[in-house]
């Protein structure tokens, strides 16, 4: 009874279970690959070296645009093998975000810094404003802007995804003065 007899059970019987070991699925998998806020604006296509008991093996995964830090990624099949025949778990991708020169992501919104000339903060007029997108948008600056104001572009921020909406692009105002100024005299 002590080593399989089926403790209580009439002798020479044997229980359904015994003899046999029982499938499990593999444990899954994290992963932190290192994104650039462009990949995670644009979507990706990223290739993971694996190794499956011994066996090498690359996989491309498909990254969807508008990713944030911290965002799952799920491979399926790719996390451990099972055990006794059962199926291998999910590998899950925890991506992690590069700081962009230009743009600091919060949320789904952007923020960035626009350098705008002094004449242009005190008389107004026009700047342009660099986007994800890699295009460049048209911001009207109001006379007597205040350095540090801030604007707000609607939708050029980040992708939407899932439940988030298309994020929104604000400019701050970065007042500048003149590295030179040239004066003509006509007398």
């Amino acid at each position: 009874t002590f080593f399989g007899g089926g403790g209580g059970s009439p002798a020479g019987a044997r229980s359904g279970r015994a003899g046999r070991s029982r499938a499990r699925g593999g444990r899954g998998g994290e992963h932190g690959p290192d994104l650039t806020l462009h990949a995670g604006y644009h979507g990706t296509t990223k290739s993971l070296a694996l190794n499956h008991g011994g066996q090498p093996r690359t996989v491309d995964v498909r990254i969807p645009a508008g990713v944030g830090e911290g965002s799952r990624v799920r491979v399926p099949s790719e996390g451990e093998a099972g055990t006794g025949g059962g199926p291998s778990g999910d590998l899950y991708l925890r991506l992690r975000l590069a700081p962009h020169p230009v743009f600091e992501r919060r949320g789904q919104d952007l923020h960035t810094t626009v350098a705008v000339p002094v004449p242009t903060v005190v008389l107004g007029g026009e700047v342009e404003v660099p986007t994800m997108a890699g295009k460049t948008v048209r911001l009207k600056i109001p006379p007597f802007t205040q350095n540090g104001q801030v604007f707000r572009l609607k939708t050029y921020g980040m992708p939407a995804r899932g439940s988030h909406a298309q994020g929104d692009l604000y400019a701050k105002v970065d007042a500048r003065l003149p590295a030179s100024i040239s004066w003509k005299a006509s007398f």
